[in-house]
């Protein structure tokens, strides 16, 4: 991908200082995730990145979170949104020289989310507090973590689909085979769709609109 253009998050005048901040930062994260994990790029990237997945020290204290760090820097430095422009007024904008194609892809992403509402808030709740449950219940019964049962492989990948359509995430058969472990792909998706909601208020607050 070679960064060609620029793109218009819209504003209006009721930012604080935290949201100049808070909304640059999580919308970089959203971008490494769908640039990374949900876009066509070079063969030579994708083989980087899937190695970089396999090879993440996923247990040991490491968090998911973590993985954003990593993936922001396989993503090329021209190819990475740079604040072109800001205008506070009524209306502003934020003018993010990036790719159009992935900035448009981000924005698809949250109107999916958007446009699924309760549905898609309620499903992560309820998938994300039976992951924990299991783990928990592993942990108490000292069974291995790693391993996974076939019911258990069975939940995640129906977990996976459900959080991926509610994401408009497309590449979910690619991510599993990259992560190899279908608890890892879910966990991302998870991580993703957290910042995918974090983004979310700022439309929902008629703070920012990511124009499609």
């Amino acid at each position: 991908m070679i960064q060609t253009d620029s793109y218009r998050v819209l504003m209006d005048e009721r930012w604080d200082l935290e949201d100049l901040y808070k909304f640059p930062h999580i919308y970089s994260q959203i971008h490494s995730f769908i640039y990374c994990l949900d876009s066509d790029i070079e063969p030579k990237k994708e083989d980087i990145i899937t190695q970089s997945l396999l090879n993440y020290p996923w247990r040991g204290g490491y968090s998911y979170t973590n993985i954003y760090s990593l993936l922001h820097k396989l993503v090329p430095k021209e190819d990475n949104p740079k604040i072109a422009e800001i205008k506070y007024a009524s209306p502003g904008w934020i003018d993010l020289a990036m790719n159009p194609e992935v900035a448009l892809k981000v924005a698809e992403s949250v109107g999916i989310y958007l446009g699924m509402g309760v549905a898609a808030i309620k499903a992560y709740k309820e998938i994300n507090k039976t992951r924990l449950e299991i783990t928990r219940e592993k942990k108490y019964h000292k069974v291995e973590l790693e391993k996974l049962s076939n019911s258990e492989i069975k939940m995640f990948n129906e977990w996976s689909e459900e959080i991926a359509k509610n994401l408009g995430f497309k590449s979910l058969k690619k991510l599993n085979k990259r992560t190899k472990n279908p608890e890892v792909t879910l966990k991302l998706l998870l991580a993703h769709h957290r910042r995918i909601e974090k983004i979310s208020e700022f439309i929902l607050n008629r703070k920012a609109q990511l124009p499609i």
